[in-house]
């Protein structure tokens, strides 16, 4: 359930709160390792493969260095992995193509124990509905609460599908398909604003903004994972 205003009248969202995710390509998989590393429960639905954007360009040079692709997130994540999997195994290897920054970046981090069976390929959400909260037994029902986000997809088969979270992140770049029962912009609803061009200025960007999201939603607006840690 999405919760009241805190005091600085942001709306806040503790973990384990349930975080959707729209769209599986650079920002998508970094915003799904940043909410997992802060311990909520994220689901990320992509209408295509993983780095599906990325690979529409694979024949192209990287437009960053090789260990700019992942975040310090990502690559504690895959490292971590790695060292838990086979600890004589050969460190993460920096990629240098943009094919490789989707098969040993992006589809790595989503194999991780933090992302495994979280990303969805193959679905394409169509529309989102607002679900009204029901106040429980004992709440006091003085707070004003946000309404859930009901996400309607399709699968690979043509099955259609629901996903409900207290929160939704579009990720999906410039394109926006998605068609929204209720007036945007509203709360618990973010876009990453994205620039087709994979450059360093741009995913720095795009990092920057899954910082503002998420510390928004801690209510703590110091908070930032890619800080680097005092010693």
């Amino acid at each position: 359930m999405n919760t009241s205003h805190d005091n600085n009248g942001d709306f806040t969202l503790d973990p384990p709160g349930t975080i959707a995710i729209v769209g599986a390509g650079t920002h998508g998989i970094e915003a799904g390792i940043y909410g997992r590393f802060l311990g909520y429960n994220v689901t990320i639905l992509e209408q295509g493969s993983i780095g599906n954007h990325l690979l529409k360009d694979s024949h192209e040079e990287l437009a960053v260095l090789p260990d700019q692709c992942l975040s310090s997130l990502g690559l504690s994540a895959i490292e971590a992995q790695r060292e838990a999997g086979n600890p004589e195994s050969i460190p993460f290897v920096h990629p240098t193509t943009v094919s490789e920054w989707v098969s040993a970046g992006l589809v790595p981090l989503s194999q991780t124990d933090l992302l495994n069976g979280r990303v969805k390929t193959g679905h394409c959400v169509k529309n989102i509905d607002a679900i009204d909260i029901e106040p429980e037994d004992g709440m006091d029902t003085s707070d004003d609460f946000a309404a859930d986000f009901l996400l309607h997809y399709i699968d690979s088969e043509g099955n259609n599908g629901e996903l409900r979270a207290e929160a939704v992140v579009i990720a999906t770049g410039d394109e926006c398909d998605i068609k929204f029962s209720f007036p945007v912009p509203c709360p618990y609803l973010y876009r990453i604003e994205s620039s087709l061009s994979h450059g360093t200025s741009n995913l720095v960007a795009e990092r920057r903004q899954i910082v503002k999201i998420y510390s928004s939603l801690g209510g703590r607006h110091d908070l930032d994972l890619y800080r680097p840690p005092r010693v």
